[in-house]
């Protein structure tokens, strides 16, 4: 590539064009709760260690103040939420799982991450509370109130339908 006669570098084409900062910006923290990392970054708007951190943090974001829509209640939809249906009612002991007698035996703090819930959030707001299966239902749990403890939904999220062993960090 040969250089126009005014820049003397291509790191000089790349600032006049915006593509990099002239001088980097002070090191930042991953805006993301469970990552947290340190990094480098390469926009004054970043906010986040890698692309796909950037995106899951827009994401809940967007979700949390309304400028994302729901997924519509399409017939697949429908059918995942009755299978569900379906698999609590057959791993159930019979005695009632209500969420707020859960946070007020755990003391509103997640299981997962031990943090504190804030009770007046709601979903999805990715700090709300959620009620998870310790043993998931699709690996014999019961639905019982023995094997159900408060988390936040972005924890309850991350870990899916892994058996508490099975995570990397607690």
């Amino acid at each position: 590539m040969q250089l126009s006669a005014q820049f003397c570098s291509k790191r000089c084409i790349e600032v006049v064009r915006g593509r990099c900062l002239a001088e980097p910006l002070p090191e930042r923290t991953c805006e993301l709760p469970e990552c947290g990392e340190r990094y480098q970054p390469q926009q004054t708007n970043q906010r986040a260690c890698c692309e796909r951190h950037g995106k899951v943090l827009w994401n809940r974001e967007s979700r949390a103040d309304g400028r994302q829509k729901p997924e519509p209640w399409t017939e697949a939809r429908k059918e995942r939420w009755k299978k569900r249906q379906q698999a609590k009612k057959a791993a159930s002991t019979g005695r009632p799982v209500v969420r707020e007698a859960i946070g007020d035996r755990d003391g509103w703090i997640c299981y997962l991450c031990e943090q504190p819930i804030d009770r007046s959030l709601v979903w999805p707001d990715p700090e709300s509370a959620t009620t998870d299966h310790v043993v998931p239902l699709s690996k014999g749990g019961e639905h019982d109130p023995d094997n159900v403890r408060i988390t936040h939904a972005r924890c309850n999220s991350a870990k899916g339908d892994r058996l508490p062993d099975q995570l990397l960090t607690r």
